[in-house]
């Protein structure tokens, strides 16, 4: 009878040990995202902010913020101008990673869209990146562009390495 209430109460603090954490805890435990608490905070604003549009707001797996605006609300066909609907996004994206640059970096990729190659996915590229440097982005912590894994222009947020 011992035996099991010392098992029972070994389970209640190791439940309650993970539950301490938070849902911001980087080594992701049993709740939360698994992101860093400058991801987390992030994401979390990020998610409010765009809800109800077709944004792609996520954690990876490899503990990294995502987020995917598709490509007919990104850029015109064959045009590496930022549309408004994606420059709004860039916008929040800015507003939220200026207060943690210092721990963070952004990486830019952009999608093709049959219509210009690898010419059009850098200049597309670099026309995210121009975006978000004239709302305050430092250069220093955006990496790209390079091609998107996705059909739309990807952002990925990730912890700086110290």
């Amino acid at each position: 009878m011992l035996r099991r209430r010392l098992a029972l109460a070994a389970l209640v603090l190791l439940v309650l040990a993970g539950c301490a954490t938070g849902p911001a805890w980087h080594g992701g435990g049993w709740f939360g995202s698994g992101l860093s608490p400058a991801l987390e905070a992030q994401r979390a604003r990020l998610a409010g902010a765009l809800r109800g549009t077709p944004v792609v707001v996520e954690a990876t797996g490899d503990r990294r913020l995502r987020v995917e605006v598709p490509l007919r609300h990104a850029f015109a066909p064959g045009r590496a101008a930022v549309n408004p609907a994606l420059g709004a996004v860039l916008d929040q994206i800015a507003i939220g990673f200026k207060p943690y640059a210092a721990t963070t970096e952004l990486h830019i990729g952009a999608p093709d869209d049959g219509h210009g190659g690898a010419r059009l996915v850098r200049e597309r590229g670099a026309s995210a990146r121009d975006h978000l440097l004239g709302r305050g982005v430092p250069a220093s912590r955006i990496a790209g562009p390079g091609r998107a894994a996705a059909a739309g222009l990807e952002i990925v947020v990730s912890d700086r390495a110290p």
